[in-house]
């Protein structure tokens, strides 16, 4: 676990570093344009391929695909080492760069899968999905800060070959890693014999999939118009990547690592946006947040255009950033809000596919606009854009909050269960939606001792008595919650729970449960210390403490 988390903090931040660099280098052959076309070359196969070597990634033993894009990142990123090195022409690092872009495709998928493959109990995925998290947010600041030294001191060549060397790191690191075989293993024909139609499933799957989306967007005004509004901040990010190089190069003039140093500011202030974020916990309108989040964040950025100071500048791109996340979770909310329950997964399928073609479009936009009025048009093109589109689509805008089903009632019941109370907004809403009512009558026993526990249950109205071997250890009414014991050690229940009145429970689901309390640490650390009060609880009626599967 340890070599798997350490080779993603060294992905994570060569990922961001070399991302800056390209920019840098290609700026530094050919201006604004060139820096363009490097996004383009970069993010086009990504948004072609990247489907594709997902789902190979989802057919094979996830340690070998991992291994393999760590490879793959490492051989390209020498080769184009090895070009700027020998001075070599500046079309063949165009050519080299979207092949490190696409290796960096590989490996998120690989990484998601892999982690649950190497831990052994709960306790070690939390760590292991709280130290992803940490790494993302961290990677934001050091990976274009490395950039920023990085070619400042020698130039892009320098990041391009300490990337190289945290690459290879990874790949070490990884390579020793024993995972459990792959989950869904391919279909292999025997000799002289046609595929078996198993093969063609994924496809098929793949299509399916693709048509319910496409069906579920046709059917939802509001879906189209979120997706429209996350596009547009997409092309936000995507000018701000840019205009980072074009104004340390050419307005701000802060010398090579100027831009990287821009871009950790911008980092910064979406760091910041997570102690913000928690205030959305199912607020009725956000709208009005989603909206005012937009404005904000590229008025901050056309406000760079009005001084031509460093610290300016540095302070209103983490103003962009902390606003720009603040839209981002607002609009994902509202999103998760207004989908159907069974179609949440492949639209946050079409909005990552949007991620890549959004950063290319502003990237387009950048140059545009310089072409035609300077880097200060640049910096005003995104604020007059977003006046433009929310103005066009205000009458839309007003019916978002209409649409957005908010189970508030859920909510404030999982506000009051200390295990879901420090769950961040969207996480939170997205329980409550998938929490099933279940009425128990009094006398009724809603699971006995020894039986598998497929479900954790919170307490609407009414009470509930366990007991072990016959013993009454607890009670519990409205704003409380059990049986978290079999859920997450994979166990029997360890006690039987009956009705003393008519009751209303919430159910949520096993498979949910766990992966919500494993991937947040404050609610595992909760829910730790919970168990051990049961555990307590068993040894005083005379009983052993369950041992995790």
């Amino acid at each position: 676990m340890r070599r798997v988390g350490f080779g993603y903090a060294l992905f994570g931040t060569a990922e961001l570093a070399i991302w800056i660099d390209f920019l840098v280098y290609a700026y530094d052959h050919g201006g604004a344009a060139a820096s363009t076309t490097m996004v383009l070359v970069q993010l086009i196969p990504c948004v072609l391929l990247g489907p594709l070597l997902g789902a190979y990634a989802d057919r094979h033993r996830p340690q070998r695909v991992l291994t393999g894009g760590y490879a793959l990142q490492v051989v390209a990123m020498d080769a184009v080492a090895t070009a700027m090195v020998l001075h070599a022409p500046v079309a063949a690092i165009f050519v080299l760069a979207p092949f490190t872009a696409l290796s960096f495709t590989v490996t998120r998928p690989a990484q998601a899968a892999l982690f649950p493959s190497v831990v052994r109990t709960a306790e070690e995925l939390t760590a292991a999905n709280v130290m992803c998290g940490w790494t993302f947010g961290v990677a934001s600041l050091l990976g274009p800060a490395l950039a920023g030294v990085g070619i400042a001191l020698h130039g892009p060549t320098l990041v391009v070959i300490v990337t190289t060397i945290f690459s290879a790191l990874a790949l070490v690191l990884v390579s020793k890693v024993q995972g459990l075989p792959e989950t869904v293993a391919p279909a292999r024909a025997a000799p002289g014999r046609a595929p078996h139609r198993s093969e063609h499933t994924a496809g098929a799957a793949l299509l399916a999939g693709l048509r319910a989306n496409l069906a579920a967007l046709r059917g939802s005004p509001p879906m189209r118009i979120l997706l429209l509004l996350h596009a547009f901040y997409y092309v936000l990010v995507g000018a701000v990547d840019l205009l980072c190089v074009v104004l340390a190069a050419s307005y701000l003039h802060m010398g090579p690592g100027g831009a990287g140093y821009l871009n950790a500011s911008f980092g910064a202030g979406a760091l910041l946006a997570g102690f913000v974020t928690a205030f959305l916990v199912g607020r009725r309108r956000l709208k009005s947040t989603l909206v005012l989040a937009l404005l904000a964040a590229v008025g901050a950025l056309a406000l760079v255009s009005t001084q031509e100071k460093v610290a300016l500048a540095l302070i209103l791109l983490a103003a962009t950033g902390l606003a720009g996340s603040i839209f981002d979770v607002s609009g994902r909310t509202l999103l998760q809000r207004s989908s159907p329950s069974d179609a949440v997964a492949g639209l946050f399928s079409v909005l990552e596919a949007l991620m890549d073609l959004g950063i290319a479009l502003g990237a387009v936009l950048v140059q545009v606009t310089i072409t035609l009025g300077g880097i200060r048009a640049a910096l005003l093109a995104p604020a007059i854009a977003a006046a433009v589109f929310v103005a066009l689509l205000w009458t839309r805008l007003r019916r978002l909050d209409q649409a957005a089903v908010v189970p508030h009632m859920e909510i404030r019941l999982l506000r009051a269960i200390p295990i879901f109370a420090v769950l961040p907004a969207p996480t939170m809403e997205g329980l409550a939606r998938e929490l099933e009512p279940v009425s128990v009558p009094s006398g009724a026993t809603l699971f006995g001792e020894g039986e598998r526990g497929d479900r954790y249950y919170a307490v609407s109205s009414g009470t509930l008595h366990i007991t072990r071997r016959g013993v009454h250890v607890a009670t519990v009414t409205r704003g409380q919650g059990f049986g978290e014991i079999a859920l997450i050690r994979d166990v029997p229940r360890s006690a039987t729970v009956t009705a003393a009145t008519d009751a209303t429970l919430y159910a949520l689901r096993k498979d949910l449960f766990v992966q919500t309390v494993t991937g947040h640490a404050v609610a595992a650390q909760v829910t730790g210390q919970i168990i051990t009060g049961h555990v307590g609880d068993d040894r005083r009626a005379g009983g052993q403490e369950a041992r995790p599967a």
